[in-house]
């Protein structure tokens, strides 16, 4: 027979290792569909991605691509190293750190005529960046 504090010990080993195989299926089964790693260019024109599915699209910004329609919609290409090209269609404020030969990451949709619209810019820089305020700073010194 087992005495009362091996039994109670089991039982609290055994209720653990039930919460930790529960926590981990949870997390198998619910992370794939937060994950959304971006496409390039180049993948999309390969992929066969059906218009209006939400996707994300990293490359940079062509020299001379961008315009604006009416300071509130901007158009410009994206690239990447395969030398794929996407035009894309943002309307909103522009990131602090969006200019030409920038990377940037565009939440958007396929708009079914081979352009993309997009709904949210992430700019990315590099480890080198210094923010607009320091650099000011150390300049003047």
């Amino acid at each position: 027979m087992m005495s009362s504090r091996v039994r109670s010990r089991l039982l609290w080993v055994s209720l653990g290792a039930v919460l930790a195989a529960s926590a981990v299926l949870l997390i198998v089964f619910a992370l794939p569909g937060q994950l959304n790693a971006f496409r390039t260019p180049s993948q999309l024109a390969t992929l066969e991605i059906q218009p209006g599915k939400t996707l994300r699209l990293g490359g940079q910004i062509v020299p001379g691509s961008y315009a604006t329609e009416d300071g509130i919609t901007h158009l410009f290409t994206l690239t990447d190293k395969e030398g794929g090209v996407q035009v894309v269609r943002y309307s909103g404020a522009l990131p602090d750190l969006f200019r030409e030969g920038q990377g940037i990451i565009a939440t958007g949709v396929l708009d079914g005529q081979g352009g993309f619209d997009a709904k949210t810019l992430l700019t990315k820089h590099d480890e080198a960046y210094v923010p607009r305020e320091l650099r000011d700073h150390a300049s003047a010194q």
